[in-house]
C-alpha cells in the first residue's frame, strides 16, 4: 500500500471492500434522508465517486469509516458496487474526530445541532491536548461548556474592574488564545 505523507498524517488511496468498512463513532448526522441517497447513488452509478470516503485501518484487514457515510450508504443501499473508492488515513482518535467533524461542518445540509455537536468536537480536540482541560468535564459538551463559561465569566470580571485571582489570569492567557485561534480556523465560518 503505497503511503503518501502530508503535514497532517500519512495516506493513500485504494478501492476497499464496502463490507469491511465499519461505521464512525463519529458521525453527528442523526438523519438520512432516502430519496437524496437514492438520488446520490444514481449520480454514482452515472458519474463515478466524485469524492473517496476516507477510512482508517482497523485489526483483521477492516477499516473505520470516518468521513462519507452518505456515500458509503448510497452505494450499499442503491447501487450493486461492491467496491469503495477511499483515502486510507493513519491517524488517531483526536485526528479522525478532527476530520470527521470537519467533513461534516464543510456539507450544506446539516441541522443546526448537528452544525453545533461538530463545532464542540473541534473545540474539544484542539482544546484536549491541555491536560488542564481534561479534568473540567466528562463529555466533550461538558468539557468544551464548563471551558467557555469560565472564560466568559473572567472576561466580564476584567470589563468590571473586579479582581481576578491569579489562577484564573494564568487560564485565560493560556485559553483565550487558543480558543479564538480554533474558532478562527473552523473549516466552514460560524453564523
Amino acid at each position: 500500500m503505497p503511503i503518501t505523507e502530508n503535514k497532517n498524517y500519512p495516506f493513500s488511496f485504494h478501492m476497499i471492500d464496502i463490507k469491511k468498512i465499519g461505521p464512525s463513532p463519529y458521525q453527528h448526522r442523526k438523519y438520512f434522508d432516502e430519496n437524496n441517497l437514492r438520488e446520490l447513488g444514481v449520480s454514482i452509478l452515472r458519474d463515478g465517486l466524485i469524492e473517496p470516503i476516507i477510512v482508517r485501518p482497523q485489526k483483521n484487514d477492516r477499516f473505520q469509516l470516518i468521513a462519507g457515510e452518505r456515500r458509503l450508504r448510497a452505494i450499499k443501499d442503491y447501487t450493486n458496487m461492491t467496491m469503495i473508492q477511499a483515502k486510507i488515513v493513519v491517524v488517531d482518535d483526536l485526528q479522525a474526530r478532527r476530520i470527521s467533524a470537519a467533513e461534516n461542518l464543510l456539507r450544506q445540509d446539516l441541522s443546526a445541532i448537528e452544525t453545533i455537536e461538530a463545532t464542540i468536537e473541534i473545540v474539544d480536540v484542539e482544546m484536549g491536548k491541555s491536560p488542564e482541560y481534561l479534568t473540567v468535564g466528562k463529555t466533550p459538551l461538558e468539557q468544551v461548556h464548563k471551558l467557555l463559561s469560565k472564560l466568559d465569566s473572567i472576561r466580564r470580571s476584567k470589563e468590571r474592574g473586579s479582581v481576578v485571582l491569579e489562577a484564573e489570569k494564568d487560564l485565560s492567557n493560556k485559553f483565550i488564545g487558543q480558543v479564538e485561534s480554533t474558532f478562527n480556523n473552523l473549516p466552514k465560518p460560524l453564523k
